[in-house]
């Protein structure tokens, strides 16, 4: 396989363009992902494939989580909207959110100090502003 060249200037929002050459020669269109592989002093530029879960292998899915393992963060979405007081807004009578005037229960920054005080949150992120 022959090796073709382009020379991509890197503009101000750090950004690079693909020639048309490029983008026809690796079959990408607009709005198509690539991946960047680093290795060491050079780049390779993949055109990546992205497949939905429901399409992967039978027992692909659960192989890889098992071999991800638990993490000690790793708490269901549900607990912790509990946890920190969460509740969604009301819905008016035309389907739409009430407005603020009907309140929306605890304050945030409430809600953040527990979650803090459960070890769901660590302190640095309330201190950045998280």
């Amino acid at each position: 396989m022959t090796a073709t060249t382009f020379k991509l200037p890197i503009g101000n929002k750090c950004q690079v363009t693909i020639p048309k050459n490029a983008m026809r020669l690796l079959a990408l269109n607009v709005g198509d992902d690539v991946l960047l592989e680093v290795n060491d002093d050079h780049a390779v530029l993949h055109p990546a494939v992205s497949v939905a879960r429901r399409d992967l292998p039978e027992g692909f899915w659960e192989r890889a989580m098992a071999r991800r393992g638990p993490k000690p963060t790793d708490i269901p979405l549900k607990t912790l909207l509990k946890e920190i007081g969460y509740r969604p807004k009301a819905k008016g009578p035309n389907g739409r959110p009430a407005p603020a005037s009907e309140g929306r229960g605890k304050t945030a920054g409430a809600a953040r100090g527990r979650a803090r005080a459960a070890g769901h949150m660590p302190a640095a992120s309330l201190e950045a502003g998280a």
